[in-house]
């Protein structure tokens, strides 16, 4: 129940980088709330597909699978479909992207694939559209720099990977001496899928400190790394050897 409790407050945040950063936090619980709902949903699965198994008769075991279990099965498709909305509202390193492999390729085998086999076994026919796992994101657009690099040795070049979920333009990623002068503009090269590549070449840095931001359009708005830019954007500090 507290979840909602926190909820209640978003209202009362302000500024970008707090809202981003509450957001994350509403959105952990909100994700851990949605795995004990898909815990429940499965053991409720189990349960109705160990009753088919008991029925005498494929007759018998189909009627009460398309009745009872395929319902069932239903729910826990929306539900895991939550999980990962909820998780990749999180997502910003590559740990975060490990918990998402884990579900891909530890939890669901057993969770929806497997049971999903052995249902359309019985059933006599493929499961609905509904009954399967979506393979597309249809989430919000979301800008992630999985590593942020906040310094860098001096003649060293700033190689940045960009990830874009949803739908929008092609990112562009801004930066300029730091506090000083317009911001430059670089557009990211495409390497596979959502994945985006970007560098500044150290003699364009000149060993000089500098802040950088990514920007895309997404359905008529703009969204941005890190949240708080251009007002704040991310810094680095170019260390130089003696």
């Amino acid at each position: 129940a507290f979840v909602e409790e926190l909820a209640a407050l978003r209202p009362s945040v302000t500024g970008a980088g707090s809202l981003e950063r509450f957001d994350y936090w509403l959105n952990v619980m909100r994700y851990t709330r949605a795995m004990g709902q898909v815990n429940c949903t499965w053991a409720r699965f189990n349960a109705a597909m160990e009753e088919v198994r008991k029925q005498e008769g494929r007759d018998k075991q189909r009627q009460l699978a398309r009745e009872v279990v395929l319902p069932i099965r239903k729910e826990i498709i929306a539900q895991v479909a939550e999980v990962h909305r909820l998780l990749l509202e999180t997502i910003t390193t590559p740990g975060g992207m490990g918990t998402i492999a884990n579900w891909q390729q530890h939890l669901l085998p057993g969770l929806l694939t497997q049971p999903g086999k052995e249902l359309a076994e019985i059933l006599g026919e493929p499961l609905p559209a509904d009954a399967e796992p979506s393979d597309s994101y249809d989430g919000p657009a979301r800008l992630i720099v999985p590593t942020v690099r906040t310094s860098l040795i001096a003649g060293e070049d700033l190689r940045l990977k960009v990830i874009l979920m949803g739908r929008a333009s092609l990112p562009v990623l801004y930066w300029r001496p730091l506090g000083k002068g317009e911001f430059s503009t670089v557009t990211l090269a495409r390497v596979a899928r959502s994945v985006y590549t970007v560098s500044i070449p150290a003699d364009r840095i000149a060993g000089g400190d500098f802040e950088y931001y990514v920007q895309a359009t997404a359905g008529g708005e703009t969204i941005r790394f890190p949240a708080t830019a251009p007002a704040m954007s991310q810094t680095v500090v170019v260390v130089r050897e003696n």
